[in-house]
Formats: structure tokens, C-alpha cells, sequence
């Protein structure tokens, strides 16, 4: 099961999400102070206020990750392991657009919304789960095309 490239893949997807769900999204500022910081779960005012409005953010990440763990297990099951594959990469998408979403909203005028370098690892992982999902569907084909011989 953990030599299969697919796997290394989906591992490397979701330990790239876990580091995403425990650090710094993004941050606020206003005139180059910084006003919030974002994370996934919560933001912090700088006046130690938390707020968890964002915390669907959290979510969509944490259901990613177990989708990954989830697909993992499925090695004997390649199409509907495919299928969890690209479910992810979906939700990565979702993420994205949410993201997108909170930073029109929690950012007015007045504030810069900036991204931190740790806001890519999603993408990351979504491309991940793509080339899990195109290995786990070569395999198939593999098998299909050995199954076709005998």
C-alpha cells in the first residue's frame, strides 16, 4: 500500500493541509500596521479579540485531509479511490473561493487583505490529489488490460 505512488502522494497532500490548518492565512493591515491575523480556524484582532467567523475555512480543510486519509484505505477500491480523489480537489477549489470570499468581506477599503506563503499549500495539495487521482487511474487501467490477457 505506502509504495504505491499514489499513496506517497496523498500523504505528502495531507501533510501539506495539516501544516495549512496550524498556521497564518493571511493578515490585515492598515497603513502597514497589522489589524488581524487570519487563520483557518479564527482571527485575532490585535487587541487579542479571537473571532472564529472563518472557521469554515478550518472545515473545508479538515474535511480534505480526512478524504485523503479516507482514499488512502481504499487502495483495493481504485475507482471509488479515484472518485475521493477528485471529491478533494474540489473542496480544495471550494477553499479557495471561500478564501476569496472572506477577503472581500473582512478587508474594507480601508484594510489590505495579503496573503501568506502558507495559503499556496492548498493548491498544492489539490495538485497532489490530481496526479494521486491520475496514477490510481493508470493502475487501473493496468489491471483491466492484465485482466484482458488471461
Amino acid at each position: 500500500m505506502i509504495q504505491r505512488k499514489q499513496t506517497l502522494y496523498l500523504l505528502l497532500a495531507i501533510v501539506l493541509t495539516i501544516v495549512t490548518l496550524s498556521t497564518q492565512t493571511a493578515t490585515l493591515t492598515d497603513d502597514g500596521l497589522v489589524v488581524e491575523r487570519v487563520y483557518n480556524l479564527m482571527r485575532i484582532r490585535h487587541s487579542g479579540e479571537v473571532s472564529y467567523d472563518v472557521c469554515p475555512l478550518f472545515l473545508i480543510l479538515l474535511v480534505a485531509a480526512t478524504i485523503g486519509v479516507y482514499a488512502i484505505f481504499m487502495f483495493k477500491q481504485r475507482l471509488r479511490q479515484a472518485a475521493w480523489c477528485l471529491a478533494a480537489v474540489g473542496l480544495y477549489l471550494v477553499w479557495y473561493v471561500a478564501l476569496a470570499v472572506y477577503s472581500k468581506s473582512l478587508a474594507p477599503d480601508a484594510l489590505h487583505f495579503h496573503l501568506s506563503w502558507h495559503a499556496v499549500l492548498p493548491g498544492i495539495s489539490c495538485i497532489l490529489f490530481f496526479m494521486a487521482r491520475k496514477a490510481i487511474l493508470a493502475d487501473e487501467k493496468l489491471v483491466r488490460a492484465a485482466d484482458r490477457i488471461r
